[in-house]
């Protein structure tokens, strides 16, 4: 039986454990609390950027450039790439050269992925191989270069002419022949295009041979890691279309290829031996394609007066995420994240996945090149005598 001191220390000891449980209760009642107004307060940004739309824009820096009128402008990795028959560079937003090079080609040929870039001369027989860190290799060929491309890490694939036989070769950045694929049209057919994967493990290859009289292409996926080392040639995946040419094949991320035919549209999957995954039958001509890292569009004339172009945008999927018509004659289109950006030297229109147009505007000067920053409201313009960060307003 318990004392009335004992039975005080048992009452304080109930009370002290009631009070903490009270204590912890109105903790996690807070934290929820809090959580749920961030993640409302989450949502109604997201609604409210969704729908906001901006009509003007003003210029956050200006920075003075002197370029040849020859010199050619294209997107890498965030940056600016210029390259013209004398040389090459890549700047910031700032105007600040992150690397330069100098050469002289007469019909200069660029491949980029993330920052790697590799130029060569058409027909010619060195490969330049350069990243943010500046040259990494020059790539000397006995044979003269119709085609390259660039992975990640620099690894190069070319294809080189060798009299009646092509060859696709597979190059380190520093020059070392990693794989040397013959090709014959009785045997493979002609490489048409050639894409490395950002990872350089898989190469894709649109080939096109006759073949008893018949039309024919290909699309053959090479794996140059350990599942390939088991293939025959490294030869990990292929399809064969009847009176079909395939001009474009291009890996879009490490596991994800499309092939472009003048009548069908295909996307292909796969971490090591990519497999088919989509194909549409096209019924109307294809008169661009653009592609980010995880969608591809295809522009088609509409035949209207107004809206005279129309874009079908897959996901890796192969999805129809968004169908969308517009009335510019396009200088570029850019697929990043949830943006889709189309504009000339004077007009620009931006639209989001759901077809809602973010911004339709003119530009105070002509542009050569637009650069999507890492904010959605801020870009780089840039032309031959000036580089301008906006934002949208």
């Amino acid at each position: 039986m318990l004392n009335i001191k004992d039975y005080k220390k048992k009452r304080e000891k109930d009370e002290f454990k009631q009070k903490l449980v009270r204590h912890r209760l109105v903790i996690l009642y807070r934290i929820i609390l809090v959580m749920i107004v961030l993640t409302a307060s989450a949502i109604l940004l997201y609604i409210n950027y969704q729908n906001k739309v901006y009509t003007d824009y003003e210029v956050v820096q200006e920075y003075e450039r002197q370029d040849a009128d020859e010199a050619n402008y294209i997107l890498c990795n965030g940056k600016v790439l210029k390259y013209s028959q004398d040389g090459a560079e890549v700047f910031d937003g700032a105007n600040n050269a992150v690397w330069n090079e100098t050469y002289e080609m007469q019909n200069p040929m660029v491949a980029t992925c993330k920052d790697s870039v590799a130029i060569c001369d058409y027909k010619g027989n060195r490969i330049y191989v350069i990243n943010d860190a500046g040259e990494q290799g020059i790539i000397e060929t006995k044979l003269p270069i119709t085609n390259i491309s660039v992975s990640q890490q620099g690894v190069v694939a070319a294809v080189l002419e060798d009299n009646d036989v092509t060859r696709i070769f597979l190059f380190s950045k520093e020059g070392e022949e990693l794989i040397n694929i013959r090709c014959t049209m009785a045997q493979n057919g002609y490489p048409v295009d050639i894409s490395l994967s950002e990872d350089g493990i898989k190469l894709g290859v649109s080939y096109i041979r006759i073949e008893r009289g018949e039309l024919k292409s290909s699309v053959a996926f090479y794996n140059f890691g350990d599942v390939g080392q088991n293939e025959i040639d490294n030869y990990a995946s292929g399809y064969d279309y009847i009176d079909t040419v395939i001009p474009k094949v291009k890996f879009i991320n490490s596991s994800t290829a499309f092939a472009l035919g003048d009548n069908r549209f295909n996307l292909y999957r796969g971490s090591q031996k990519p497999t088919s995954a989509f194909e549409t039958i096209l019924n109307e001509e294809v008169q661009s394609v653009f592609y980010g890292n995880k969608s591809v569009g295809l522009v088609f004339r509409t035949g209207e007066s107004e809206n005279k172009f129309r874009i079908d945008i897959y996901n890796e999927e192969g999805e129809l995420s968004l169908s969308q018509k517009f009335d510019i004659d396009y200088l570029d289109i850019i697929l990043k994240d949830d943006l889709l950006i189309i504009y000339n030297d004077t007009r620009c229109i931006i639209y989001n996945t759901h077809g809602v147009e973010k911004f339709s505007g003119s530009f105070r000067e002509p542009v050569l090149l637009l650069v999507p920053t890492e904010q959605k409201s801020k870009y780089l313009l840039v032309n031959r005598s000036v580089v301008q960060t906006i934002r949208l307003k």
